[in-house]
């Protein structure tokens, strides 16, 4: 292709944001590259969580904004209707931007809908963590809905790669490149421990833990494991300082967040930040003993930290794990057991499984080597082989 190619990339939350962001730099800069980055989803939520003008002032253009009325219920329905906003939202932005490609990372609902737009409007689709398994999140589901509607895959690891091949997908097209959210920690600096915890205003104390409970969203029980962490969490006495990140925009969300405020509210030692940005989430985890929850961020980044994670419940069930990872059941006894055994661990040098900080490189080494993009959308089923 003589002229640049024109890549779309849809963001819809802070988490998605921080492991595209090497692969957007690299793409803004390159000359080969125009970057069309389009932001939704929680981005535009309001609150806490809202990081729309984070995303701007990290030297971002953005090409379109997706309102999708975020801000109301999260219930089941609610959240259906947000997807479809999304969905109606992209077909105008793709016929507006006319982009060669989509770059689409990771596993949300509002993602899922970005594939569901991009393949009707036939455009290949180019999709980084594909392949992984969390059996305990709908997410798995429409993380691997968007593998069989993309083109080219970056996957984090040889497990997922390996899976996407027993998807049907061509081999030809699967890349392990490691996850770029590595590349992150190795360019980004952090503050200093004294202006981290002044920045998030919180008192530390001779523990300090880093916790983010998302909902586990197919489980009936969410709300109630949250109340047994929040009680294990007591029970670990006054020296024990908490920083809590926001949840994700799942069913049962704001239920979370409303009880973690209610835990947090009058105590110095205990603070809830919606979005702590690149800088102060490394810092929590270069600073803090242990990280505790149910997110990915604890098995993706928090090992290249040597940090242990305390990881609670099935949320993250299937994902491949480093040995600082300690998995726990979701009720109170459980935890704090987890939580004292990731503190007599400790912090100490940790192998991470999802590659060597320098994933972003390689993908968009992959993106420019595609000159007629329209070869890759009649996609072939490779069929395992039977022995």
């Amino acid at each position: 292709m003589s002229r640049p190619l024109k890549i779309c990339a849809v963001s819809s939350c802070r988490a998605d944001y921080g492991l595209l962001v090497p692969i957007l730099r690299l793409l803004r800069d390159d000359p080969r590259f125009v970057l069309q980055l389009v932001l939704t989803g929680q981005h535009l939520s309001g609150g806490a969580n809202a990081t729309a003008a984070r995303v701007r002032a990290d030297g971002f253009d953005v090409a379109a904004e997706i309102e999708t009325g975020l801000s109301g219920d999260d219930d089941a329905v609610a959240i259906t209707k947000t997807a479809a906003r999304g969905l109606d939202g992209m077909a105008d932005v793709l016929a507006r931007l006319k982009p060669d490609l989509m770059l689409l990372l990771g596993d949300r609902y509002e993602i899922a809908v970005v594939a569901v737009a991009a393949t009707i409007a036939r455009l290949p689709i180019a999709h980084v963590f594909g392949g992984d398994v969390t059996q305990g999140a709908f997410d798995d589901a429409f993380r691997h809905s968007i593998s069989k509607m993309s083109h080219l895959h970056f996957a984090t690891n040889e497990d997922s790669a390996r899976r996407l091949r027993q998807l049907g997908e061509q081999p030809e097209h699967i890349h392990v490149t490691g996850s770029p959210g590595l590349d992150l920690i190795r360019n980004t600096p952090v503050p200093s421990r004294e202006a981290f915890f002044a920045a998030v205003n919180l008192a530390p104390k001779a523990i300090n833990l880093a916790v983010t409970f998302h909902p586990e969203t197919l489980a009936a029980a969410t709300v109630e494991h949250l109340d047994e962490l929040l009680a294990a969490l007591d029970q670990l006495g006054p020296d024990v300082a908490i920083l809590f990140t926001g949840s994700n925009a799942d069913p049962e969300a704001r239920q979370i967040e409303a009880r973690i405020e209610a835990f947090v509210a009058g105590k110095p030692s205990r603070r809830l930040v919606g979005s702590l940005g690149a800088e102060r989430y490394f810092a929590a985890l270069t600073y803090v003993d242990a990280v505790v929850g149910n997110s990915s961020s604890g098995l993706y980044e928090a090992p290249s930290f040597g940090i242990p994670t305390v990881n609670i419940g099935d949320r993250q069930t299937g994902r491949l794990k480093a040995e600082s990872v300690i998995d726990c059941r979701p009720d109170r006894a459980s935890i704090v057991a987890a939580i004292k055994a990731a503190l007599v661990r400790g912090r100490k040098p940790t192998i991470n499984p999802y590659g060597d900080g320098f994933a972003a490189a390689r993908i968009v080494e992959e993106l420019a080597r595609f000159g007629e993009l329209n070869s890759l959308l009649v996609k072939r089923f490779v069929d395992l082989e039977v022995a």
